[in-house]
């Protein structure tokens, strides 16, 4: 037996179909696994790129609100202020009035008070110069009669 140096073309077929075999796999399992890994990917980066937008967004518009807010309050608190110092005009204002409309009552009735003594002390002068004329006519009587 001799042992030549002509190759056994069994192990250059069976590499042959080894190789076949993987080309056909790669085109109908390979590629497409991989393509779907690719596409999972692009789809897995497009959506974070687009939630890091949102997100952005999302701060731009808390951004925006929180400034409206920040407007909003103090726009209410002049409001606030306005109301409070025009409230206090007003308190003081009723105030004033009340006072001065105390204050005239006062003196009205204070002239009326004095009114009423005058005629009172002109009743009073008309009843003592009454009472003076009846005591000087009963003594111009008792003296008559003495």
């Amino acid at each position: 037996m001799h042992v030549g140096v002509i190759p056994d073309i069994t192990l250059f077929v069976q590499l042959i179909i080894f190789l076949i075999f993987m080309f056909i796999m790669k085109k109908i399992y390979f590629d497409p696994y991989l393509e779907s890994f690719d596409e999972r990917e692009r789809t897995v980066d497009s959506l974070l790129k687009q939630a890091e937008e949102n997100n952005k967004k999302a701060n731009e518009i808390l951004e925006q609100v929180e400034a409206i807010l920040a407007e909003t309050k103090k726009e209410a608190q002049k409001i606030l202020d306005q109301y409070h110092s025009e409230t206090n005009e007003m308190v003081a204002n009723i105030l004033r009035k009340a006072s001065e409309e105390a204050e005239k009552e006062i003196e009205e009735a204070k002239k009326d008070v004095e009114r009423v003594v005058e005629i009172e002390k002109k009743t009073m002068d008309k009843v003592i110069q009454k009472i003076a004329e009846e005591i000087a006519e009963k003594l111009l009587l008792k003296e008559k009669a003495a």
